[in-house]
């Protein structure tokens, strides 16, 4: 695939800590200004070339680590690689699930390794196929560096191919799962999918890590966009076949997703696909539940109609929030007129209530507004609207989501970005927001374009 080059900015911030202390970068990274409430990071200028990554770290203050986070923007607006992608930091992990890509036709997926520790380690990775699962011989025993970064494209190494007719599938085609494991040390772990249907741009994105396996899973900010119908990615890591039963949560409750099978059987050790026809606009998540351990991830595809160019953006399983979670906002990319619109979608399957502020580009930290949610149900709204709402004015940097006293662990959260594309539809990218335990003392960032 040849396209124009990707425009790629990125941002990473820290709580400030409120006793002076100052967190120390990682070498990959530079001190930046204090902003408010907040301490601007910013990468080194080989962070923003394409498929790289940085690492951020902070020091304990005052016994406990501050709250981090990060994000980049990857913006294309035309060409092959016409999409947008906005990542968020991840924190490092000894294993990471990673639910997205596909090796069909017109499809690429690169699976991208990375370091960020001080020791060396050795990664193994096995992906579940829609035929079952594969270990490639070129995926066992990946040995990475301190600071190393290594990239895979998946198609090159896995068995077969998808077929050409839509719907059929050869050894290792179709629907992809991704298991990274390493033996000495956490290390970071993203894909980066392609799509491109004959000379049509169909998209690309980042896929961050996804909720480790569980028999009940919540899939947050699921924005549909274009006319094509959502599909519903679940994969079944065990042993034995289990059957996943799913549900739409909206405003109003749950419902069975109009037009769909509200139910499908999963192979042990493969991935399958579900189309979603008829998924309510303005963001849903999606439940579920199902008699074994699964991974579940939504695509969704931003084509207004066949033949027009694109944009896809998965929506990956998230853990609930359990605890204070800074959400940095993706920033402007460099020569686009400004940043994407963003939108924050909540769900629970509890009543729950949520305390969303906004902090702005001073790096102050306004008054908090309060979300109720009832039992399953999904609210979402614009960040624009948010800002507005609680009398700030100007470009806002982050949300700092707070779960009220005694309802953690019920409420999932993602944040759904658009950008405006002339020649077809909006470029979306979708991010889980991460958990918000207690930060560790170094997270990795994804800085990438595809």
């Amino acid at each position: 695939m040849a396209g124009g080059g990707a425009s790629l900015s990125a941002t990473a911030l820290a709580e400030r800590p409120a006793a002076g202390g100052q967190p120390a970068a990682a070498p990959a990274a530079t001190p930046g200004e204090a902003l408010g409430d907040l301490l601007r990071v910013r990468p080194a200028g080989t962070a923003t070339a394409a498929g790289t990554g940085t690492a951020l770290a902070a020091g304990p203050v005052d016994g406990g680590a501050p709250v981090l986070a990060g994000t980049t923007t990857s913006l294309t607006g035309s060409g092959d690689l016409r999409g947008l992608s906005t990542p968020a930091c991840a924190a490092p992990a000894e294993q990471t699930w990673l639910v997205g890509g596909s090796t069909g036709v017109g499809r690429s997926t690169r699976l991208v390794l990375a370091d960020a520790g001080s020791t060396p380690t050795t990664v193994d990775v096995t992906v579940l196929t829609a035929s079952g699962p594969q270990q490639p011989d070129a995926l066992q025993g990946l040995s990475l560096g301190p600071g190393e970064q290594r990239s895979v494209l998946l198609e090159g190494v896995l068995e077969g191919i998808a077929a050409q007719d839509a719907g059929t599938t050869g050894p290792g085609g179709g629907p992809l799962a991704v298991q990274v494991r390493s033996s000495a040390g956490p290390v970071s772990a993203w894909l980066v999918e392609g799509v491109l249907r004959g000379l049509v741009p169909g998209g690309t994105e980042v896929v961050g890590p996804a909720a480790a396996p569980a028999t009940s899973l919540l899939v947050p900010g699921v924005v549909t966009a274009g006319s094509a119908p959502a599909v519903l990615r679940v994969a079944n890591p065990g042993a034995e076949p289990v059957v996943a039963r799913f549900s739409v949560v909206g405003t109003s409750g749950s419902a069975v997703p109009s037009g769909a099978v509200p139910a499908t059987a999963v192979p042990a050790g493969s991935a399958v696909d579900v189309e979603l026809p008829a998924l309510p606009a303005g963001g849903v998540a999606l439940a579920v539940e199902a008699d074994g351990p699964v991974l579940a991830a939504v695509r969704t595809d931003s084509a207004p109609g066949s033949g027009t160019p694109g944009d896809l953006a998965w929506a990956p399983a998230a853990e609930p929030l359990r605890g204070r979670a800074l959400v940095a906002l993706p920033p402007a990319a460099p020569g686009s007129s400004g940043a994407p619109d963003a939108r924050l979608v909540l769900t629970s399957r509890e009543a729950a209530a949520v305390d969303v502020a906004i902090v702005g580009a001073d790096g102050r930290t306004g008054q908090a507004r309060r979300v109720e949610l009832p039992a399953s149900t999904t609210t979402a709204a614009d960040v624009d609207d948010l800002v507005r709402s609680a009398g700030g004015s100007g470009s806002p940097v982050a949300l700092l989501l707070t779960p009220v006293a005694g309802q953690d662990g019920h409420v999932v959260a993602a944040l759904s970005s658009r950008a405006a594309a002339g020649g077809g539809g909006d470029l979306v990218s979708t991010t889980a927001v991460s958990p918000g335990s207690a930060a560790p003392s170094t997270v990795a960032v994804a800085v990438t374009g595809p």
